[in-house]
């Protein structure tokens, strides 16, 4: 680094770029100077100082709080490897997770639960004794509660998050017909889109990937899907179809599972939608090192599901 450089570096207050990070991901100066333990008056300061130190504006006013323009969002990655860089350097300690107390709330699309869940229990059990998981049901409006700090970590299908959100794609699961043994649709050998949606349907209504596709779907081909039960349980869905009266649509995850192979009829066809799943966090827990170690666990144990067949790469 040459001197000059060295000069411009010196006359900066670096806790500066720790308040600048810490303005970009919660959007409001309150919040952040709760993050940091300081006043309030001390964060406004800081974000006076902040657009003295740039030749361009960072944050716009929005609602009652303030919104990082682009500018802004674009020094998020390079600000984020900084602090990590300042954290190994000071620190100088590995993370070991069998010394770490602390919770990690998570939210799984049901198809992984029954897959996923168990392995993560056994890995925190062994890995991280002192670690509490809280596993939530997963939420239609997840970024909210990852942007409120209900969450730290979930996983759904593939949307366009906001840009204080990260998202990790991790699979893809492709959607096939369950229902009963009995039901009339098995009487068909090779039934049509328009045989299909003349049955009435049962909705998975925690699912805001699938069910929008497969509606979408009906209306493409000109015809209406008739939704008569709807439920956000695949417990409860499960026990509706073997009532015989319904279809459902379900990913072939859940059908790798005896639960539901044992006791339902799975159709096929190829006309039936693929959806991503992918992993989200916020970008306030992005250097949380037990969220990170334990993301990085659920990524993992994904892969090792595609290794298994069970997911399609993304």
């Amino acid at each position: 680094m040459n001197h000059s450089d060295l000069k411009i570096i010196q006359g900066c207050d670096l806790n500066l770029l720790l308040s600048l990070t810490v303005l970009i991901e919660e959007g409001s100066v309150s919040k952040s100077a709760e993050r940091l333990d300081i006043s309030q008056p001390a964060m406004s300061q800081n974000l006076k100082k902040i657009r003295n130190l740039f030749d361009e504006p960072l944050f716009v006013k929005h609602g009652q709080g303030i919104k990082a323009t682009e500018k802004a969002r674009s020094l998020l990655p390079g600000l984020h490897e900084w602090l990590e860089m300042s954290s190994r350097l000071i620190l100088q300690k590995a993370f070991d997770p069998k010394e770490v107390y602390g919770v990690v709330r998570i939210a799984f699309i049901d198809t992984m639960t029954s897959e996923i869940v168990p392995q993560l229990l056994e890995m925190v059990m062994q890995a991280a004794p002192n670690v509490e998981l809280e596993f939530i049901h997963k939420p239609k409006h997840m970024f909210s509660m990852l942007e409120s700090g209900e969450l730290d970590l979930c996983i759904g299908g593939t949307e366009t998050p906001p840009a204080n959100i990260y998202g990790r794609k991790i699979g893809l699961e492709r959607f096939c017909i369950a229902s009963s043994p009995t039901h009339p649709i098995n009487q068909l050998s090779n039934p049509s889109l328009a045989d299909i949606f003349s049955f009435e349907t049962a909705e998975y209504s925690a699912s805001n990937a699938a069910e929008p596709q497969i509606t979408q779907l009906a209306q493409a081909n000109n015809l209406n899907r008739k939704v008569s039960f709807s439920t956000s349980s695949m417990l409860v869905l499960r026990n509706g179809l073997l009532a015989g009266k319904h279809i459902a649509f379900i990913s072939d995850i859940v059908t790798q599972n005896p639960y539901w192979k044992d006791k339902l009829s799975i159709l096929k066809h190829e006309a039936l939608p693929e959806v991503e799943s992918t992993l989200y966090w916020h970008a306030r827990v992005h250097q949380d090192p037990l969220v990170q170690w334990f993301k990085n666990r659920c990524l993992e144990l994904a892969s090792g599901f595609r290794e298994q067949g069970l997911y399609q790469p993304a």
